[in-house]
């Protein structure tokens, strides 16, 4: 009996020391293993792009690509079929390409934009002359050979100007023979009209008592690189001045009568000869108040 008793003992310290299967899933994490020569993960490339907004002659307008898997990829745009800018997909991550497109002409305009070869976008542009053209109110001011009108804008990227325009009419129905309307396009100078770039003529007789546009025609077409200008309307007599005759009418939209008058129109009194007529350029000065004339640059013509 007792060798039994130890026979058992001996079986429970043997088979009690072996643990059974614990029950419950084990919990196992998943490792990625990366095995030579497998094929990579499949990378589809798209593309979307911003609104592009409505240009300025001369200014910069900027559109943005959305680019994935387009990594080492050229994304071109094109103007009417003529390069206007260009830049790299860096990498395939998801990223943002900026466009930044210059207008050298206003108009219409077909914007096309190619990446690998391949158009990807294609869209109208519109591009709007370079200066005001608010048809609004009938508020003028009086243009003679004794008072100019000057007003500047800002050129952005350099461009080729063959035409400037005014909005401008009389109250006369006859001018003198001979006699001119000008438009001169000035460099600035300390905030007024400085050095002479180049000048159109038109006969007074172009000028009607009712407003409309009067086209500037400058040839050769004016070079203007980036910086500040000035249009400056004026009349010429083409026989003895005369204080009385020969007065146009430049139509002006006011921004607010309450503040001073802005850094971008100026007005000269020129000093007249009672005697003779003869007139001699005196300062220009700012103007009594917030307005801006109808006058801008075009490349249409």
């Amino acid at each position: 009996m007792r060798n039994i008793i130890l026979i058992l003992l001996a079986a429970v310290l043997i088979f009690g020391c072996v643990s059974g299967p614990k029950t419950g899933a084990p919990n196992i994490s998943s490792v990625a293993v990366n095995i030579p020569g497998a094929p990579p993960e499949a990378c589809t490339q798209s593309q979307t792009f911003s609104a592009l907004a409505p240009g300025i002659l001369s200014e910069t307008s900027e559109l943005t690509a959305t680019v994935s898997c387009a990594g080492g990829q050229s994304i071109e745009v094109d103007v009417d079929g003529n390069p206007a800018t260009t830049n790299q997909v860096t990498t395939n991550d998801t990223q943002e390409v900026k466009l930044e497109i210059p207008a050298t002409a206003d108009g219409s305009h077909t914007l096309t934009v190619q990446m690998g070869g391949q158009n990807v976008l294609s869209e109208s542009w519109n591009v709007t002359p370079l200066g005001v053209q608010k048809i609004e109110g009938l508020e003028t001011d009086a243009v003679t050979y004794k008072q100019w009108i000057a007003e500047a804008v800002d050129v952005g990227n350099q461009i080729s100007l063959p035409r400037a325009e005014a909005y401008l009419s009389t109250e006369q129905s006859k001018m003198q023979p001979n006699s001119t309307v000008v438009m001169e396009i000035r460099r600035d100078d300390n905030g007024v009209p400085g050095d002479l770039v180049g000048s159109a003529s038109d006969p007074m007789s172009t000028v009607t008592q009712s407003d409309r546009w009067i086209a500037f025609d400058f040839a050769p077409a004016l070079t203007l690189a980036p910086g500040r200008y000035w249009m400056v309307v004026k009349t010429v007599q083409g026989t003895t001045p005369s204080l009385v005759t020969d007065i146009l009418q430049l139509h002006y939209v006011t921004i607010d009568k309450t503040a001073a008058g802005n850094d971008y129109t100026r007005q000269m009194a020129l000093s007249v000869d009672e005697n003779t007529g003869a007139a001699t350029v005196t300062q220009w000065q700012p103007l009594p108040y917030d307005k801006e004339y109808d006058m801008f640059l075009t490349t249409s013509k």
